[in-house]
C-alpha cells in the first residue's frame, strides 16, 4: 500500500483520504481515511486546499496498509504530520508573497518570508530536514513548494558550512526567490505532466533572467538577485543564461544550484518516482565538473554521514546496515549484512537501492 500526493483538481470520487485534512487555520476539515465524495471535493476546493494524501490499494475490510521502507514509516508518523501542515501553511504564505512581487511590489518583508521556513524547521524535532522533505513528494512543479523545499536545503547547507545567521537568513531568502521567474512561464508548461519538448525546453531556460528582473528594482540584496538570475550556471560554464564558469557565477548561485538540483531528482514527477538518496548522490559524483567541488563535497558527505546505522536494501535483494562512508567514492559505504562486510566501493556489482 502507498501514499500518493494529488492536487485537489485530480482527484475523484472514491478515493480515500490518508491524512486528516486541516485548513489554513489549522482546522479539521476532513478526517483521515475518508472516502470522497462530490461534496467532500468541493469542501476542499472551497477552503483552498490544494492538494491531499490519498491511499492507494486501501484495504476497506480492516482499513490497515502495510508500512514498508525509511520513508514509508517516517511519512506516517505524527511529526511528519505536524511537520507537512506547517510546510503547507507556509507554501500559502509564499504563494501570496510571490504574487505581490511579480505585480510589481518592491519593499519586500524578508523577515515574513523567512518566516514561513523558520515555522518548518521549528516543527521538525525528530529527523534531519532532508529526510523529512523526501516525504514531502508528489507536487514539486508547483513552483512555491519547489522553492521552499531548495530554501530549507539552503538552511542545511549553511548549517554545514558554518555561516553565520545573517548569511544563512539570505541564502535561504535566495532559495526561496531563485525560480520566482517561472511566475513568467505559461502555466500549461510549468504544471505539465511529463517531459517538455525542446521548445517547451527553451521558454522554461528564460526563467533565471525573468526572475532577474523581477528583483533588480526590489529591496533584496544583489546576492539574492544573482541567485536567480544564475542558479542554472554550472561551474565547467556549460549552464545558462550566460555561460559562465567557476567563480564568475557567485558564492549563492554555487550553492542553490545543488539544493535545486538536489530538491528536483528526489522528488517525484509524474513520469518517474523520485530517486533513492545514493542515486542523488551517485549522480552528483558523475558531474563532479558542473558544481563547486568545495560546496558540493560538504553537500555530499554530510548527506551520506547522516544514513550511517540506518538499514537499506541492495541491488542484490540483501538487507543490512550502513556501517560507514567511502569518502572516496561516496556514493557505494561499507555495509554490514548478516556477519559479512561488504565494501560497495570494491562490489560493483552492488548498489543501495531503498532505505529500511
Amino acid at each position: 500500500m502507498t501514499i500518493k500526493k494529488l492536487l485537489t483538481t485530480e482527484v475523484k470520487e472514491g478515493m480515500v483520504i490518508a491524512t486528516d485534512v486541516y485548513d489554513n487555520q489549522g482546522r479539521l476539515i476532513v478526517p483521515k481515511e475518508t472516502r470522497l465524495d462530490d461534496s467532500i471535493i468541493r469542501k476542499l476546493e472551497k477552503y483552498s486546499v490544494f492538494l491531499v494524501k490519498i491511499l492507494e490499494g486501501y484495504d476497506e475490510e480492516n482499513g490497515k496498509r502495510e508500512i514498508v521502507g525509511f520513508y514509508e514509516k517516517l511519512s506516517s508518523s505524527q511529526d511528519f504530520e505536524q511537520f507537512e501542515s506547517t510546510f503547507n501553511k507556509a507554501t500559502l504564505k509564499l504563494r501570496n508573497s510571490f504574487s505581490d512581487i511579480a505585480s510589481g511590489v518592491t519593499e519586500i518583508n524578508e523577515k515574513e518570508m523567512l518566516s514561513g521556513v523558520r515555522d518548518i524547521i521549528e516543527a521538525n524535532k525528530s529527523a534531519s530536514m532532508l529526510d523529512m522533505l523526501n516525504c514531502m513528494r508528489g507536487y514539486d512543479d508547483l513552483t512555491y513548494v519547489h522553492c521552499i523545499s531548495v530554501a530549507l536545503v539552503c538552511d542545511v547547507m549553511a548549517g554545514w558550512l558554518g555561516m553565520n545567521k545573517d548569511d544563512t537568513d539570505e541564502l535561504v531568502l535566495a532559495g526561496l526567490l531563485h525560480d520566482i521567474g517561472k511566475l513568467k512561464i505559461p502555466k500549461q508548461i510549468i504544471t505539465k505532466k511529463g517531459k517538455l519538448t525542446d521548445a517547451e525546453y527553451r521558454v522554461v531556460k528564460y526563467h533565471p533572467a525573468l526572475g532577474y528582473e523581477i528583483l533588480k528594482n526590489t529591496s533584496v540584496s544583489d546576492r539574492v538577485k544573482k541567485a536567480a538570475l544564475m542558479h542554472h550556471e554550472r561551474y565547467d560554464g556549460g549552464g545558462y543564461p550566460s555561460g559562465l564558469k567557476g567563480e564568475e557565477i557567485t558564492e549563492f548561485g554555487r550553492i542553490v544550484a545543488i539544493a535545486d538540483v538536489y530538491d528536483a531528482m528526489t522528488a517525484n514527477r509524474v513520469y518517474r518516482d523520485g530517486l533513492c538518496p545514493y542515486d542523488v548522490i551517485e549522480h552528483f559524483q558523475k558531474d563532479m565538473n558542473i558544481y563547486d567541488p568545495h560546496f558540493l563535497l560538504v553537500f555530499l558527505e554530510h548527506t551520506a554521514e547522516s544514513y550511517v546505522s540506518n538499514k537499506v536494501r541492495l541491488s542484490n535483494g540483501e538487507e543490512g546496515k550502513i556501517l560507514m562512508i567511502n569518502k572516496t567514492n561516496i556514493s557505494r559505504p561499507v555495509v554490514m549484512v548478516g556477519d559479512k562486510v561488504r565494501d560497495l566501493s570494491r562490489e560493483k556489482d552492488l548498489k543501495v537501492v531503498k532505505l529500511l
